[in-house]
């Protein structure tokens, strides 16, 4: 049956990849010597293939060194950002993301960051337009609650209103 044929292939090609993509990691990070971080951004986002390949890098252990020393496996680490608003969205991400909880081999650090204050966004605008903070308050309350205190989203609005 071809379609059985073409499912095992898939199935193979990724493997090899994956194995392939850890060989690579282990190859180019030396502990101690040269560590490797790896980034993943906007995982809310990511498709199957690959949220597939970032299991395969967290659970699988065969790209790390072979050290019995305490901490050898410290030569990689891989740091991975997602908006939590849209977790709810990514129900792989979110299993993915339990199952890597789960794991007793692996150690997650979560950092949640929360929109800046209103305090913080005015002093972003009154630095940004060289203007005291008294005199760019009402704008900033505006920037803020358009923004919902997200920085990024606070500097294109700016932006938008100065075009």
């Amino acid at each position: 049956n071809d379609d059985g044929n073409d499912c095992f292939n898939a199935i193979t090609f990724r493997n090899r990849l994956h194995y392939l993509f850890r060989r690579l990691l282990r190859a180019i990070s030396i502990p101690g010597h040269r560590p490797l971080v790896f980034f993943m951004d906007d995982l809310q986002w990511a498709d199957h293939a690959s949220l597939s390949l970032l299991s395969s890098l967290v659970l699988e252990s065969d790209h790390l060194n072979d050290d019995d020393e305490e901490g050898a496996h410290q030569s990689q680490l891989i740091v991975c950002s997602y908006r939590s608003n849209e977790l709810d969205r990514s129900t792989e991400l979110k299993t993915c993301l339990d199952t890597f909880e789960a794991a007793p081999s692996v150690r997650i650090t979560s950092i949640n960051l929360e929109g800046i204050d209103k305090s913080s966004t005015n002093k972003m605008i009154s630095d940004t337009l060289k203007l005291p903070l008294r005199l760019t308050r009402s704008l900033a309350n505006a920037v803020h609650t358009k923004s919902s205190g997200n920085p990024l989203f606070a500097k294109m609005f700016m932006v938008l209103l100065a075009e």
